[in-house]
Parts: C-alpha cells; sequence; structure tokens
C-alpha cells in the first residue's frame, strides 16, 4: 500500500512539475521542434544602427539566408540539425562557407556552431550560444 501512495505522489509532483514548465520547448522531441522551425523567419536587428533586412528558410536540414546588402540581393546556403535533450533543445548550424559579413553582420564562423534554442513559440524564436571567444551570442527572429 505505501508503494502505491509513493507512485501517487510522484506522480502527482511530476504532473505538477511539468505543468509548471513556462517553455515547453524543453520537452518536445526533434521531429515537433523541426516541424515549428521550418518557416521563414526576419532575424530582428540586434543594433538600432543595423537595418538588417534578412530572412531565414529553415526547411529539411537545409537552411537559406537571403538579404540584400549594398542593393545586391544575396542568398547564402548552410544546413540545420535540431537536437533535444532533456533539459535544453539545440539548432546547430554548419555548411556555411561565404566570406563576408550576412546583413545583420554575423560570419560564417560565428554562425557554424551549436545553439541553444532559448524560444520557439508564438511567432518568435531566439538562439544563443557561446562564441569561440567565450563570449555569449544570441539571435532573434520574428515568423514572417
Amino acid at each position: 500500500m505505501r508503494m502505491k501512495n509513493l507512485f501517487l505522489l510522484a506522480s502527482g509532483l511530476m504532473l505538477i512539475f511539468l505543468s509548471s514548465c513556462e517553455n515547453n520547448d524543453l520537452l518536445l522531441s526533434e521531429k515537433k521542434l523541426n516541424s515549428k522551425i521550418q518557416k521563414t523567419w526576419k532575424i530582428v536587428s540586434p543594433s538600432p544602427d543595423i537595418d538588417a533586412h534578412e530572412n531565414w528558410t529553415f526547411a529539411n536540414g537545409s537552411l537559406a539566408i537571403h538579404f540584400q546588402k549594398n542593393g545586391i540581393d544575396t542568398t547564402v546556403v548552410g544546413a540545420y540539425s535540431i537536437d533535444a535533450k532533456m533539459t535544453n533543445a539545440y539548432v546547430s548550424l554548419g555548411s556555411f562557407g561565404y566570406i563576408n559579413q550576412i546583413a545583420s553582420h554575423w560570419t560564417a564562423q560565428e554562425l557554424n556552431r551549436k545553439w541553444t534554442i532559448v524560444e520557439l513559440d508564438n511567432g518568435i524564436m531566439y538562439f544563443s550560444g557561446v562564441d569561440d571567444n567565450g563570449i555569449i551570442r544570441s539571435m532573434e527572429f520574428v515568423e514572417k
């Protein structure tokens, strides 16, 4: 009888914990996160000095970043993959090999890494990661 009560108590506490999680992205599968990310997103400029008219399109493991710089339309293509753990969800960006900065001032070296998915819900997407110098970087997007 005590084992049954202990089991019910543990189940109740787990249910309360899971329902109280504000960011349920942590509890989603890689498949669900991948379906949520597969859209076109407009990057939110980190600085008022940067007017980044830049759209990121995630589709089936491919990422196309389209922007206009110096009056020239440009698209750079790379890859992405989703990795969901119990406590964190990640998106790994890779295969970017362009030389210059894109409109939002990111270089290929800065993008090609594992990013923590901080938020991916209600038309908002937010990534955070640590660069090669140990500096925390972040990117914010709105659904287009």
